[in-house]
Order: structure tokens, then C-alpha cells, then sequence
């Protein structure tokens, strides 16, 4: 019954703090400073119309300085000195980086790297998520916190830890061996069913009790890693409601979050998993440093696109019709190497983005630079001089016009009838090194077509592939390497109700352990396909082949699928010195529906080509294009019914919006029949002439 009380107040506690208001602030460390400073930081929040700070991530020491000493009174004066300036407070949980005195009494505390060897201090994330120690210090700081501001209208709700599960969060320590060994048990019952789900056959592994388990390591069997990485996902969701329970059962009407690090590309836990059991979910916006291509250890930048911010953003959200916070928005250069300086004007076109995509609330970080310490390097809203500058102008800027936007359309979400399932499954799969070819990075070639139907102005939900996708007019499924038959069935009635789907190489050629399926591709995709893979095979590292698209010969990847078709029409052919004259992508039609196959990993170029055909046969109708990569264009719905389209104009250059339904300006009124002009780095919000 408790757990059931808990998961109603879970669902509705992001109801209860902050229904009817867009906050926009920034990310506060009082602990820097004194109770002077906090009262002048106050008055220029203020004048720059903020009106959320988020505080405490980091603070553990200053909360706790000693063992069971708490001092919180310096958080009290900021939060009760930000309140009086109309400014509320976010709380987070400072569990995130522990306090010298914790490690010190207990060293084991730290995460084991798959070398044996702890961690030393001097990190954040650094502590084992397993460790007993560490988690009665955790539930002891959180309730405490809890029960100080339970009843404190200035406080909307509480972030748990921060950018939980990233920064190498994998521990081989005893603990966790015990914990995996006791997971895998319940999940298996039989050491026998192990054995045979592992296929531990191979390389003579078999297992004869489950105290026999390791901790695998990439390259390992690619069936023990994938269950060690759902096991850390798991373990991930575990401390995160170990602490939202804590908060819950002391103040149940508090909104509960967590923010998702390296801008919402995070693989080392299941987001979608996560997001039903937060009251809002969150994640930390760095569009311009931080990118999907630092998973795969491209730490160098990346140009900004603003097709791969709306994507981390459609991750977070997973499908569902709710709002998203962005707790650390980037204001900014940040203490990692970027690929381009961030522009003025960029921050405030970020946050416009964010609210086209339900984002209620953002706070940039941090409000100043810090003097010293680990991202002394980070800009801030103020620099250290205190002396205001553009930053500051341009957060005044974006807070009044977010403002005054709800205060015009209350709360919108976007709508889209095209879907492209990403599974962290896959994330976890592709990771191993092992498995299929090391070279397809999961992540990038989905984003690849996700970015080829945001280039047509098409508005698509990033979901799993256990979500429902009855709504969908369009249906990309690139790379399901697991493939349920469950999945199968819900994409063949897809397909049957007139959905277009487009399947890849890859997908469907293993079960859930991993194993073999039917046929080289499970046979029902095949099937659906209209076609029959008669072999497989890889390219390595820079090689590849080419295959020749109506009147665009382009280049090919990584797996390539030997097709013949059966009641599929080839509508591409590989040209290269591999598989020459084979079909490279097939058409079929199924039921009232149309399904393509693609039995390679094409460049960019080419999967835009086959998108535009795609959506061509597709019943989905766009109703503003813009051909410029830079022009973000989303639709939305608010709470009324009414429908909106939010363009943000990312160029150095006017550009020009087509619009196939008349629309009208929000702020002015103006009717715009056919097309209007969006100025260089500006938005345009219209609301459809219905």
C-alpha cells in the first residue's frame, strides 16, 4: 500500500508545485559566498525577471560539514533572501560529490574500476551507488533537507544527486559482484537458465552456481555485458527512488527530479524507465560542447545543429505528452574545449528552442563564474567582477519573453506523427565491441535519420520500441538489433492501419540473450519487408562501398545485407566492388501500409534522399518548411486545443517560412496567409488560424 501511495503522489506531485508558471533563473552557489552577496545577487535576479534559483548540487560540506552536524542556516537566509525578491528555489540533493571527512572514515566507498583499484579522491561521481555506507549518508542528508523545507512555499520541488550514472559510473567492487550475483538470480531462478542465456558453452564459461558470476568488462561475453549494463540501469533507478521515496514520504506533495548529464545523451541508464518515475524529468542543455559524439569519445565539440538539441530533448521525453526542465542551461563558454565560440544571441534562442519542445522551467549555470576550483573557467549570467555584461542583458532578455509567451499560450507540448524508435537496449548491445560491427556507433546512425526528417520540418518522437505506436503516421526503426516478437506484431498492425515504416540493416538479428533468431533477420521482419537476407556481411574502419539512388550514387557503411526480394520492389542498388547490382533499399507494400528496408548504413546525403521519398508515401503533411538547417521549426498543442508553430531562426540571415495553413502572430496579431519572414537570430511563435 505504501508503494502504491508513493507512485500516485510520484505521478501527481509535478502537478502540485508548479502548474501555471514558466521558470526561467539560474543554477545559485550560495556556499561561495557571504549573506551580503547573497542579498545583491538577489536584487539582480530580480532585475533580470528571474525567477527560479537551483542550489545546493555540490554543497554536501557546507550542509554537512562534520558527521551528523548540519548547518543549513546560510541556505535558509538564500532561500528566504530570493523568496523576498520573488525568486523560489529548486533543491538538490548534494549527494553527488561526498565530503573529505565521508571518505575518509570509510574509503571503500569509492567506485572499483575493473582493475581492482579505487578511485582516489578528489572526483565527483565517485562514490559506489551500491555501497551501504554511502546510502544511509545519502538518505540521511536527503531527509534531512526534506524535512527542513517541507512546508516552505518558496522551494517548487527537489533534483535528486546530479547527472546521475554518468562519468565512468561502473563499479567492480564486492558489493556490487554480491548485488549482480543476487539480480541475476531473481532474473534467471536456475543457474541453468544463466548458463544457457549467456551461452557460456562457448570459451568454457559454464557457470555452477551463481557465486561463480563475475563483473564483466567490454569485450567479455557480449550476454554478460549486456545484463551487467541493464543491471547498472537498474541499480542507477534504485538510488534515484531510494532518495524520491525519502523526499515523498516526508513531503508528498513536492515535485521530485533528476537532471541528465552530457546534454541528454546518457546510455548508462534506461531515460525511459527513469521518466516514469519522476514528476518531470530533466536534463542539462550544452548544445554547443557537449554532443552525442561524446559517447563515443569525440570530445572536441561538434558544430551546433539545432536538429541535435530537439533530439536529446524528444529523448528525454520518450513519446510522452508532459513537460521537461532543463535545471542547467548553457549560457556561455564552459571548461571543456569547444568546436565554435557560443554566439550572442545563442542562449536565448536555446531557451526559445527548449519551450517550443515543453520545457517549463531553465536556469542557467551558473549565475557567476566561479573564483576557483574544478569549472572556474565556466561563464556565468555575472562574471566573478560582478560588473554586468552581455550575458546578464541577454538572461533579462529571455526571461521576459518566455514570460510573457505562457503568460499568452499557458502550457504547450510538440505533437508529432513520425516516430523513431531508439532502445537503450541497443545503446547497450552495440556498446559491448563484440557485437555486430564496432564501427556502427547506435546513437549516431539514429540520430542520422532523425536529423534527415527534421530537415524536412517534420516533428517525430524519439521512443522505445516498447512504447505505443498506434498514433504514428511514420515509423523509423534503424538498427533493432533486438527485435520482440511483440515489437514485430505492433509494426505489422502499423503497417496494416496504413503506417509507413522504414526497417534497417540489423535490426531483428538477435533475441534478447542475444541469441540467433529464425533467420539471418527474424523472419516476420523479413516478411514485412518483402524481402529474404540471404547473407550478411561487415566493413571496418574507413572502409566502404557505394550504391547508386535514382540519380545519386553515394557512400555505404559498416553491414551490408545481401537481398533478394519477394514481394519487395529494389528502389536502390549497391554499385561498389561489394555486392554490386544487390538491392540496397527495397519498398513493399503491407496491408494499407508502405515498408521500406535499407540493407546498409548510408551517409547522410543519401538517407535525406530516401527520407524525402519516405515521407513522400507517407500521410503525414507539414504545415511550415523552411529548407535552412538552421531554422528550428516545431509544432504544438496547448492545454485548450489550439495549435501553435514555433520558428527560431538559429541564421545570420532573414529566412523565409512557408506555411501551408494560415497562421496569425501571437504577440501582434498579424495573419500571415502563405509565408513570413523570420528575422536573422530571432523566433517567430504563430498560432494556427483554426
Amino acid at each position: 500500500m505504501k508503494k502504491l501511495l508513493i507512485s500516485c503522489l510520484v505521478f501527481l506531485g509535478g502537478f502540485i508545485s508548479v502548474h501555471g508558471q514558466v521558470y526561467t533563473g539560474t543554477a545559485y552557489y550560495p556556499e561561495h559566498t557571504d549573506k551580503e552577496q547573497v542579498e545583491k545577487d538577489a536584487r539582480l535576479m530580480k532585475e533580470a525577471h528571474l525567477n527560479i534559483a537551483r542550489m545546493g548540487d555540490f554543497a554536501w560540506h557546507s550542509m554537512e560539514p562534520k558527521d551528523g552536524a548540519f548547518t543549513l542556516e546560510w541556505l535558509d537566509h538564500a532561500i528566504r533572501t530570493l523568496s523576498q525578491h520573488g525568486i523560489q528555489s529548486l533543491l538538490c540533493t548534494p549527494t553527488a560529490a561526498i565530503p573529505k571527512w565521508m571518505h575518509d572514515a570509510h574509503p571503500d566507498i569509492m567506485i572499483m574500476g575493473a582493475d581492482g583499484q579505487r578511485k582516489p579522491y578528489g572526483r565527483r561521481r565517485h562514490a559506489c551507488l551500491n555501497n551501504k555506507d554511502y546510502r544511509q549518508y545519502c538518505t540521511r542528508i536527503t531527509r534531512t533537507l526534506a524535512e527542513r523545507y517541507k512546508d516552505n512555499k518558496s522551494v517548487i520541488g527537489f533534483q535528486i544527486d546530479n547527472e546521475l550514472a554518468t562519468e565512468e559510473p561502473y563499479c567492480y567492487c564486492p558489493e556490487c559482484l554480491k548485488k549482480f550475483q543476487l539480480w541475476l538470480k531473481k532474473k534467471y531462478q536456475t543457474v541453468e537458465a544463466l548458463n544457457k542465456a549467456w551461452g557460456t558453452v562457448f570459451w568454457s564459461e559454464t557457470l555452477d552456481n551463481f557465486e561463480q558470476v563475475w563483473l564483466p568488462r567490454r569485450m567479455d561475453n557480449p550476454g554478460i555485458y549486456l545484463d551487467y549494463q541493464r543491471f547498472y540501469s537498474d541499480v542507477a533507478l534504485e538510488f534515484f527512488r531510494m532518495q524520491r521515496d525519502v523526499v515523498k514520504a516526508v513531503a508528498p506533495g513536492m515535485t521530485v527530479t533528476t537532471n541528465i548529464g552530457g546534454s541528454g545523451f546518457v546510455t548508462t541508464m534506461n531515460l525511459y524507465e527513469l521518466a516514469d518515475e519522476c514528476d518531470v524529468l530533466s536534463f542539462d542543455n550544452y548544445p554547443v560542447n557537449v554532443t552525442l559524439e561524446h559517447l563515443y569519445g569525440n570530445d572536441i565539440g561538434h558544430p551546433f545543429d539545432p536538429a541535435m538539441t530537439s533530439f536529446a530533448m524528444q529523448i528525454i521525453r520518450g513519446g510522452k505528452s508532459r513537460s521537461i526542465w532543463v535545471p542547467e542551461a548553457q549560457i556561455g563558454r564552459t571548461a571543456l574545449t569547444q568546436k565554435e565560440i557560443v554566439k550572442e544571441g545563442y542562449p536565448r534562442l536555446w531557451n526559445h528552442q527548449q519551450l517550443a519542445y515543453g520545457c517549463r522551467l531553465s536556469t542557467f549555470f551558473p549565475f557567476r563564474s566561479f573564483d576557483s576550483g574544478h569549472e572556474h573557467l565556466m561563464a556565468g549570467v555575472m562574471e566573478s567582477d560582478n560588473v554586468k555584461r552581455s550575458k546578464f542583458y541577454e538572461a533579462q532578455q529571455i526571461a521576459k519573453e518566455l514570460q510573457e509567451i505562457y503568460a499568452r499560450t499557458g502550457e504547450m507540448l510538440p505533437i508529432a506523427k513520425a516516430a523513431v524508435i531508439r532502445d537503450f537496449q541497443m545503446d547497450w548491445t552495440f556498446e559491448n565491441g563484440y557485437t555486430f560491427c564496432p564501427d556502427l556507433k547506435y546513437l549516431r546512425e539514429v540520430y542520422k535519420y532523425y536529423h534527415a526528417l527534421r530537415s524536412q520540418s517534420i516533428m517525430a518522437d524519439v521512443i522505445s520500441s516498447q512504447a505505443d505506436l498506434s498514433g504514428y503516421s511514420l515509423i523509423v526503426v534503424p538498427y533493432l538489433a533486438i527485435a520482440s516478437p511483440d515489437f514485430c506484431q505492433r509494426l505489422e498492425e502499423a503497417a496494416r492501419q496504413g503506417a509507413t515504416i522504414l526497417l534497417t540493416c540489423v535490426s531483428g538479428v538477435r533475441d534478447i540473450h542475444l541469441h540467433k533468431t529464425d533467420a539471418l533477420v527474424t523472419s516476420r521482419l523479413q516478411q514485412l519487408a518483402g524481402i529474404e537476407v540471404k547473407g550478411q556481411e561487415a566493413l571496418f574502419g574507413r572502409k566502404s562501398n557505394t550504391l547508386i539512388y535514382g540519380d545519386q550514387t553515394g557512400q555505404c557503411h559498416f553491414w551490408f545485407d545481401q537481398i533478394e526480394v519477394k514481394t519487395a520492389s529494389p528502389t536502390a542498388s549497391f554499385s561498389g566492388n561489394y555486392f554490386k547490382g544487390y538491392p540496397a533499399i527495397t519498398c513493399n507494400k503491407y496491408g494499407k501500409g508502405i515498408v521500406y528496408y535499407v540493407a546498409t548504413v548510408p551517409e547522410q546525403s543519401i538517407a535525406d534522399k530516401l527520407m524525402k521519398e519516405v515521407v513522400s508515401n507517407s500521410s503525414i503533411k507539414v504545415p511550415a518548411r523552411c529548407n535552412h538547417p538552421l531554422v528550428e521549426i516545431a509544432e504544438l498543442r496547448d492545454t485548450n486545443g489550439k495549435q501553435y508553430i514555433y520558428i527560431v531562426n538559429f541564421s545570420d540571415e532573414d529566412q523565409i517560412i512557408e506555411f501551408k495553413i494560415p497562421v496569425l502572430n501571437i504577440m501582434t496579431g498579424k495573419k500571415y496567409p502563405a509565408s513570413a519572414s523570420v528575422k536573422a537570430m530571432d523566433y517567430l511563435l504563430v498560432q494556427v488560424n483554426q
